[in-house]
């Protein structure tokens, strides 16, 4: 379907004067990106869903007949996209908001520790969107495919957040602080009809702009973009508190687009000057086809190892060929138990040769030690560590569990992605608060100046017990936190329910400790009688 979008975007901007032809006249924007970047895209998709052209197989066989197969794939591109994901965000990520210089906690472990009307109005927001689970799977696309957008909005009273993968996207500017104006397109679906919105965000010198176009299929094909809707009175509810007049919104009232272009940390060496993102495994593209051969031939090997016999050429069965209708020797090339030779060329007389057992030993082992050897190359390759991933023949693609070394591979490509992730965080929360405060249907009394904390998991790089004896050593075997800390961070939970906690820990403890000196005669002493 995106080609066909790329391909109407490119003739309509062409019409307005955006397209990439002209620009070589001053004064007029482009798209940023042509169609070998998003070709690009379409095979990191490809790879992604694990169907690239290299595990197709389609040849024409000796009796002109074809062979159509399906190799097996490890899928390690969709594997490697999930696990860099859930390293770099997860549901222990604590994300809080507060007043511009506000005194607050110095290092939140719950969302809930800010009880403030700005934190608590986006915790709410954040929530409503299931943003915790929705990011970390969309992370795992941008990782797979080189980029994610997200768009934020207002719909009846609440501030939306939604998620668009790479081949929506279409750059037309950016500048040093990322992609400022783009063409977003989604696909929805209504009583059997697909619609495509077009969403044109622009910018002039004191609005960014988002213009909405739909577009119907006439063919009721996901494939078929079909034509403009002029009157937006009859379409789905999905449009309805959308308009096809632009939506200004004031740079005097919010700091930046109301979207977000987020792609992984990484240079893009495919194309230097492009704003898009590449994908994690962008330059290992080989390796992931040998490892989908060897773990295909891992397969066949049990296919192809079975029991093969050499016969002589005259032992064998013939056939009338009918297209020449002469006499051949008939092979089932579906069956490959049976080899045929020719005596004579081998030296025998015809008569005394006999169908000799020439089944060679199963290779698997080292077909198995050749894919953890790829595996480790292609872990080095996308930035994890080279133990990152082996294979077992028995349990398949094994992803290390183990405590990640602060000096590790996987530790400092898991920092730097963060950085980008953490300033796109930062960009959602103050685009909430501000569509908030400008919305008069939106329920919001706070600020738009605010301060945002990004703390992600760090227990994947943190043995607990090395830096507990660390501190304590360092501190002179003292105590390195209280107790109320202590339970906060443990159980992830706020001072308010850690204070619950620890004084429910302090009754017992005193029960606990009155119950045994009733069971030792209470204040009495050893041998004495306090009948």
């Amino acid at each position: 379907m995106f080609n066909r979008i790329h391909d109407w975007i490119k003739g309509v901007l062409v019409k307005m004067g955006l397209a990439a032809e002209l620009q070589s006249v001053p004064d007029h924007k482009k798209i940023m990106a042509d169609d070998d970047q998003y070709g690009l895209i379409a095979k990191w998709f490809s790879i992604y869903q694990s169907t690239p052209e290299w595990l197709r197989i389609h040849k024409k066989l000796p009796d002109d007949s074809y062979l159509n197969r399906q190799k097996m794939s490890l899928n390690m591109g969709q594997v490697a996209a999930k696990k860099m994901a859930s390293l770099v965000f997860n549901q222990k990520a604590v994300i809080t908001v507060s007043p511009k210089n506000a005194k607050n906690p110095d290092d939140p472990s719950s969302p809930d520790d800010y009880q403030t009307v700005e934190n608590q109005f986006v915790q709410q927001t954040l929530k409503d969107n299931h943003f915790y689970n929705n990011f970390e799977r969309y992370l795992e696309y941008m990782f797979a495919t080189g980029g994610i957008v997200i768009r934020l909005y207002t719909d009846r009273g609440k501030v939306k957040i939604r998620f668009a993968t790479a081949d929506a996207f279409y750059p037309i500017t950016s500048d040093a602080n990322g992609v400022s104006e783009a063409v977003i397109a989604s696909k929805f679906m209504s009583d059997s009809h697909y619609y495509t919105l077009l969403e044109w965000h622009e910018e002039t010198d004191t609005d960014y702009v988002v213009t909405n176009e739909v577009y119907k299929s006439t063919t009721n094909s996901n494939d078929d973009l079909g034509v403009k809707i002029d009157d937006w009175s009859n379409l789905p509810d999905a449009f309805k508190n959308m308009s096809p007049q632009p939506t200004r919104y004031s740079k005097k009232l919010y700091s930046q687009p109301t979207f977000i272009y987020l792609k992984p940390n990484l240079a893009n060496n495919l194309h230097i000057d492009s704003p898009l993102g590449i994908p994690i495994y962008a330059n290992a593209i080989d390796t992931l086809r040998q490892l989908d051969e060897a773990y295909d031939l891992l397969f066949q090997e049990f296919i192809k190892g079975k029991r093969r016999i050499a016969a002589p050429a005259n032992q064998l069965k013939r056939e009338v060929d009918p297209q020449t209708g002469k006499a051949r020797y008939y092979v089932d090339w579906s069956e490959d138990v049976y080899m045929a030779y020719n005596t004579t060329m081998s030296g025998g007389d015809g008569e005394s040769a006999k169908p000799t057992d020439i089944t060679l030993g199963l290779r698997n082992e080292a077909i198995v030690a050749g894919i953890n050897d790829l595996l480790h190359f292609y872990s080095s390759q996308i930035g994890f560590s080279a133990d990152m991933f082996t294979f077992d023949s028995k349990q398949g693609v094994i992803t290390a569990t183990a405590v990640i070394s602060e000096n590790s591979d996987t530790y400092q490509s898991k920092n730097s992605h963060e950085t980008l992730i953490g300033e796109a965080i930062e960009h959602i929360c103050q685009i909430i608060v501000e569509l908030a405060k400008n919305d008069s249907n939106v329920q919001y009394s706070g600020q738009t100046d605010i301060d945002i904390s990004v703390n992600f998991d760090d227990s994947i790089a943190k043995d607990r017990n090395d830096n507990l004896d660390y501190y304590m050593k360092a501190n002179g075997n003292h105590p390195v936190m209280t107790q109320l800390e202590a339970i906060k961070r443990a159980n992830g939970i706020t001072d308010v329910e850690a204070q619950q906690v620890l004084d429910q820990i302090n009754v017992e403890t005193a029960n606990a400790e009155g119950s045994i000196e009733d069971v030792v005669g209470g204040n009495g002493k050893d041998g004495e009688d306090n009948a």
